[in-house]
């Protein structure tokens, strides 16, 4: 694994993002005055506008590349649009530029192109700085997943389905495997690529229906219904062959093998989230001492 792999890999802070988002809106409001020395002085506004593949390569255009799976966790298809209405302003600056340049007038059309597009990235942006202040208590920013801020509503909902459905609720702690070794052994970024590696593999076996939470370092809470036992087991299975069965490859040619341990707990009616998550939990931890890679159902 590079250099640049782990840097991507590594969390942001809350910060950092909001950095990034506040200097692409002044870098992209500073054009106007740049188009003006263009038109006036015949000027050329510098290479990072006029080439072609001037979007990806100047300094906004980076950041927002080497952020976007980050900033994806929190509105992917915003996200999306920043950099479609990001391209469109490159494109119609270079246009003018390149017609000034050549003691041409610039276009309307690529002028109102230019205008709409710097109004509706500084909106854009805006709104994407909106989300990154409320992720800092709702969302881990290195996994995607909601933190424990609403599993309570979370719970409430799901109690309320297994009733109307005449289903079971059950609560799944995960915690993967020898975690610390894997910090201890190989340093935090590597550690933080695994924690988003199995979150791609859980996300990647649960159903529409079912919830995931990070809820520690290197624990999840899940929340499902299911039938009866055997469903119960099924699911659990998946979640552990999930994991066990889709090694964490690093570009350096590090593989790492890693497990989870679950412990399960069915919620009784009239039981609160704590007094259930209680359960798993200890659920969990008998079978950390039991062999791992393992679930176990609390009694």
């Amino acid at each position: 694994m590079s250099n640049d792999d782990l840097q991507a890999a590594r969390p942001q802070t809350l910060g950092d993002l909001v950095h990034g988002i506040d200097h692409g809106i002044e870098a992209h409001l500073a054009w106007n005055q740049r188009l003006l020395r263009c038109a006036l002085l015949r000027e050329s506004p510098g290479d990072e506008l006029l080439r072609p593949d001037a979007h990806s390569v100047c300094l906004f255009g980076v950041w927002l590349s080497s952020h976007r799976p980050t900033l994806e966790t929190l509105d992917e298809v915003l996200v999306g649009r920043i950099a479609q209405t990001h391209q469109s302003m490159h494109d119609a600056v270079r246009l003018i530029c390149k017609q000034v340049l050549q003691g041409q007038a610039a276009a309307v059309a690529d002028v109102q192109t230019y205008e709409q597009g710097q109004s509706e990235l500084v909106a854009l942006l805006n709104e994407l700085r909106e989300h990154v202040a409320e992720a800092e208590t709702h969302r881990d920013l290195l996994t995607g997943l909601p933190l424990r801020h609403g599993l309570e509503y979370a719970f409430d909902l799901r109690h309320k389905d297994a009733r109307r459905a005449e289903t079971q609720l059950w609560l799944a702690m995960i915690d993967i495997d020898h975690f610390k070794s894997v910090n201890d052994d190989y340093g935090h970024a590597v550690g933080d690529v695994a924690l988003q590696h199995v979150t791609r593999c859980l996300l990647g076996c649960l159903r529409e229906t079912d919830a995931l939470f990070r809820v520690g370092g290197e624990e999840f809470l899940g929340m499902f219904l299911a039938r009866d036992l055997s469903d119960v087991e099924s699911l659990a299975a998946r979640v552990l062959d999930s994991v066990s069965a889709a090694p964490l490859r690093a570009a350096s040619g590090l593989v790492l093998q890693l497990t989870v341990t679950v412990g399960l707990a069915r919620v009784h009616a009239d039981e609160d989230l704590a007094s259930a998550t209680e359960r798993a939990d200890r659920a969990m931890l008998r079978g950390k001492t039991r062999r791992r890679g393992t679930f176990v159902l609390a009694p």
